[in-house]
């Protein structure tokens, strides 16, 4: 059997069906993978420096463009300590 390919473009996401009515063995591919088309992309940060406070990428239900960058600890930061007696630097 040969390969027969057929482009297919599904301008509305909200509703696209496919059907085959001849039962020949019909296997279905796709060049590129899918994702859900009306899903919004992700508009913040895509690179993050590690702090002392929690950070949150409001990321959940979301398309992504590119990978999240967690930078390093720059070498020049210190963690200062007051134990109330003593200032720490480390």
């Amino acid at each position: 059997m040969s390969e027969i390919f057929i482009s297919l473009t599904v301008e509305d996401p909200a509703e696209a069906t496919l059907q085959v009515d001849d039962d020949v063995g019909l296997s279905l591919g796709l060049s590129e993978p899918y994702i859900n088309g009306g899903t919004p992309y992700y508009d913040g940060e895509y690179e993050i420096t590690p702090s002392q406070s929690t950070q949150t990428l409001e990321t959940a239900h979301l398309k992504m463009r590119s990978n999240v960058v967690i930078n390093p600890i720059p070498s020049n930061y210190g963690l200062i300590t007051w134990d109330g007696s003593k200032l720490r630097v480390s």
